[in-house]
């Protein structure tokens, strides 16, 4: 409680509680849910992270509400007919926020820096598979050329630029910019302390300047104080959940805004450990999950069970695979026949080894700590001992990426352009990439590496709809819910949209939104 009150103490807006004053009109108050690592967009993994990012800067190329890609820094990026050469052609007038051009050698050391197998940047290299080089031919005009061509290469420029003078010949993962970046989009940084990020006008930027003179991002981990954050007015927008949303509903300063996600939250299973190695074990582990009642009572119906790697969004997604069902007894067969068996303490071992193991969960969400407790009571019943360790959110994330991790609790964000090599290709394991889980599958290697040259959609969507049955029948992870996300915003934001992707991994996103009329000076 103390914890919760304290963070209520830093939320409140004025010192007395009364209303914001004319100088905040232009302030835009929002919520991050745990601690940035880094600001630089090259080796981002977080979605705290991404959220800045995406008002500090522009991408190459963005996609727009409804997942079309259209002009950014660049104002065009095409192939040429082999598909084999991308040129890049920046816009007239984009500068970094030091009023200094943002140039082709910006793009070269920003490629350069992402080939490169020190720089940690596991997810956006494996979009750049095949790279081969990258010229700079005159100060707007770069050009990328790839060993082999890949159907769904041009989205990979859906990616913003580094400063080369800034990051050439450094080690990008520690470069002090990664902490003061240098603006190219609507804002730009100007402190970063305190678990508080502020944002002020980036004068530099190229595009319509946004109407909001200041972003103020607050690390808030927990729902509940953000929620209360929420009511008083020191924050604009944050999720909801079922509990906040009927009480959000009786506030008519309060709207709720409502997106389906291309994403899925899972239980991860270290696939390298004695006790993941079967997919029996992972299968029985999935079907212990009443997912449906979890969707219902936590959800508030706004989620169903996932069925696999894709969500509902994106154009391969094959909805005639079934979810595997709720059946404790069915799964408890699937343990006895993989030889986990129950013993005299009630705990299922094979030989030397017990179905035990920890399940690691960062932020402050009070829904994943009731999820994760809903299966630790059920694997306990069907004799796994699951115990549950909780992290900051970045030690979490720093053991997931390098796949040192039993068990994990997550959500996974899927690009428009979905290619599922990062998170399920055996080569893509840690430190080489995003498949966390060590899942590895020779006929799932297969088919995706056919996919990276498939350029024919419907061949695409069949070739799809086995890599996606393969995965769900190995149930590398539990594949838990696609979710129908609530958020809360106060009235004094307008023009708030959505995309598949959410509010702000899109353009404009958040730097669209808009103080209310009342709000606005006369």
């Amino acid at each position: 409680m103390k914890k919760a009150l304290a963070l209520l103490v830093l939320l409140v807006p004025s010192a007395c509680g009364g209303p914001v004053g004319k100088e905040q009109d232009r302030v835009l108050h929002r919520r991050l849910e745990g601690e940035p690592q880094t600001l630089n967009a090259l080796t981002a993994t977080s979605d705290p992270e991404n959220v800045v990012i995406a008002l500090l800067q522009r991408n190459l190329l963005d996609y727009d509400e409804n997942l079309n890609l259209v002009p950014g820094l660049a104002e065009s990026v095409e192939a040429d007919e082999s598909r084999l050469v991308y040129t890049v052609r920046l816009r007239e007038g984009v500068r970094w926020e030091d009023g200094t051009a943002v140039t082709s050698d910006d793009v070269k050391a920003t490629l350069d820096a992402l080939v490169d197998p020190k720089t940690p940047a596991l997810y956006r290299r494996s979009l750049f598979a095949g790279f081969e080089k990258v010229e700079a031919f005159d100060a707007r005009t770069a050009r990328v050329t790839f060993r082999e061509a890949s159907p769904g290469q041009r989205a990979a420029f859906n990616m913003p630029v580094l400063p080369a003078r800034l990051y050439r010949g450094t080690e990008v993962a520690t470069n002090p910019a990664n902490r003061r970046p240098l603006a190219t989009g609507p804002f730009r940084l100007a402190s970063w302390e305190g678990g508080t990020i502020r944002l002020v006008r980036n004068t530099q930027y190229f595009g319509t300047p946004p109407a909001w003179e200041q972003v103020v991002l607050r690390v808030v981990p927990e729902s509940s104080p953000a929620f209360q954050g929420l009511l008083t007015g020191a924050l604009d927008e944050t999720r909801l959940n079922a509990v906040q949303r009927a009480e959000a509903a009786g506030d008519g300063e309060i709207r709720e805004v409502r997106y389906e996600e291309i994403a899925y939250t899972y239980l991860a299973w270290n696939n390298r450990l004695p006790q993941f190695q079967d997919p029996r074990v992972r299968r029985a582990l999935t079907m212990l999950i009443d997912r449906e009642t979890i969707a219902r009572t936590l959800y508030g119906g706004l989620a169903r069970p996932a069925n696999g790697p894709l969500p509902p969004g994106l154009w391969p997604y094959d909805p005639t695979l079934a979810p595997l069902p709720y059946d404790p007894v069915r799964a408890a067969s699937l343990l006895d026949e993989a030889g986990w068996r129950k013993g005299r303490d009630g705990v299922r071992s094979r030989g030397a080894d017990k179905l035990a193991f920890t399940l690691s969960s960062g932020g402050g969400s009070e829904r994943q700590r009731q999820i994760n407790e809903t299966a630790q009571r059920a694997f306990r019943e069907a004799g796994i001992e699951m115990a549950l360790v909780p992290l900051e959110w970045g030690a979490f994330v720093e053991k997931v990426d390098a796949g040192s991790y039993e068990a994990c609790a997550l959500a996974l964000n899927l690009d428009p352009n979905p290619d599922l090599r990062p998170n399920w290709h055996s080569s893509q394991v840690p430190p080489n990439g995003m498949n966390h889980s060590f899942y590895r599958n020779a006929r799932a290697d297969a088919l995706m590496d056919e996919l990276a040259v498939t350029f024919d959609r419907e061949k695409a969507k069949t070739l799809y709809a086995k890599l996606q049955r393969i995965i769900a029948e190995d149930q590398p992870f539990s594949f838990l819910h696609t979710v129908s996300v609530a958020w809360g915003v106060r009235s004094r934001v307008e023009n708030v949209k959505t995309s598949p992707v959410g509010l702000w991994l899109f353009w404009p996103g958040a730097a669209g939104w808009q103080p209310a009329r009342a709000a606005r000076p006369i």
